[in-house]
């Protein structure tokens, strides 16, 4: 049994880093899911004794957030998220609570009851890649592949990148890693598409490492029962197809346009469109429609008809640009909209919209994708219209 202060916990038994894997990995095997990344910038920002407005100015992840968002918020949900799991391991007793002041020594309680220290799942978590990118936190995985954060050692204060890891050594993946990297470094001299920064070939694993858009996905904002202003979403739209007339003059089908796709860059707001991981070049000998024959996509509810069954053209983005545009208005998830007997939705009874707006979008959403806009640029157009 463990019998050390909270000094000793902190510098002879584990680090901070540690300490994250520890809480993360009990969470885990009390609820099933993981910490999210902002949440473990939380903890170890409290762990290190920051504040929540340090944390903030020193963490990337939660630079987005305000001070009193992180605080009261996502940490008070943090703190009851553990107090839970704590009390369910019979660590704590039913009055006992987690508050920033004990985390370390609620953790030394945990490790005082034989709890073992939690171990990293995942070998690549801490490996140095060419010399350069420490991987730091596994961030999300697909089918074909596994996408990690990694801190840049070569350059001044460690900036962020993140590194994709192709998950087969096959022909076909090689021919994924093959166009993915080609797409990449295309689209990447465009300012609101993530640069390639490189890619590589490492026992026997394909890896592609690009640009981190600090920043929060507008699915963070597109909260349900809180419709937007109808200029708000002319703003959004006119955002997210900016960076699509791009994407569409290079021959590209993005297919995975969705909320969680779109970072409002810290920076200056401006909406970046990111993960081309299911991107698909359009063999332009091909008739005019620009058929391919491949689905992608990972948010079934921004997905047209004809991308479902392996067909998507470009009006298959606007299509989810419009769902998007939509959403906003209304403060209703997709799968809440109902439709009518042409397949098409009904939705403008649930929103605050122009009939000029209303009318675009009704386009760009319409079931049958030959009467859509075919592309981003006369989408845009119309857009731009309504400011006239």
């Amino acid at each position: 049994m463990y019998t050390l202060s909270t000094e000793n916990l902190k510098y002879e038994i584990m680090t901070v880093e540690e300490a994250i894997n520890f809480l993360g990995d009990m969470v885990y095997q009390q609820t099933g899911q993981h910490l999210s990344r902002l949440e473990q910038s939380i903890i170890r920002g409290v762990l290190q004794g920051l504040t929540y407005k340090e944390i903030k100015e020193s963490d990337p992840s939660a630079r987005a957030y305000e001070v009193g968002y992180l605080g009261r918020y996502v940490a008070y949900k943090l703190w009851q998220k553990l107090t839970k799991v704590l009390r369910k391991s019979e660590i704590f007793g039913p009055d006992e609570k987690v508050v920033a002041a004990n985390l370390w020594d609620c953790i030394m309680r945990a490790l005082q009851q034989g709890i073992p220290l939690a171990k990293p799942a995942d070998p690549m978590l801490g490996k140095l890649m060419r010399m350069r990118y420490r991987i730091t936190e596994h961030l999300v995985s697909t089918e074909y592949s596994d996408t990690y954060l990694a801190e840049d050692e070569n350059l001044p204060d460690r900036p962020f990148c993140l590194v994709k890891r192709l998950k087969s050594q096959s022909e076909k993946t090689s021919k994924m890693f093959d166009r993915e990297s080609r797409v990449l470094y295309r689209l990447g001299k465009h300012d609101r598409i993530p640069e390639l920064l490189a890619c590589f070939e490492e026992d026997w694993y394909f890896y592609l490492v690009y640009e981190f858009i600090e920043g929060q996905p507008i699915s963070q904002e597109l909260i349900e029962a809180q419709p937007w202003e109808e200029h708000q979403v002319i703003a959004l739209l006119q955002d997210i197809l900016e960076i699509l007339v791009f994407v569409h003059k290079q021959d590209i089908i993005h297919r995975d346009v969705h909320p969680d796709n779109l970072i409002k860059r810290t920076s200056d707001g401006k909406i970046v469109l990111i993960d081309f991981g299911a991107v698909k070049e359009i063999n332009t000998s091909q008739n005019s429609t620009g058929q391919t024959k491949s689905c992608g996509g990972t948010q079934q509810d921004y997905i047209p008809p004809e991308q479902a069954i392996g067909c998507p053209r470009l009006c298959s983005d606007i299509y989810a640009v419009g769902i998007i545009g939509i959403q906003a208005l209304t403060g209703m998830k997709p799968k809440q909209l109902r439709v009518d007997n042409m397949g098409n939705l009904i939705w403008q009874q649930n929103a605050r919209v122009t009939p000029q707006l209303a009318s675009i979008l009704d386009r760009m959403v319409l079931y049958a994708f030959p009467q859509r806009y075919p592309s981003a640029t006369e989408a845009l157009q119309a857009i731009q219209e309504l400011g006239k």
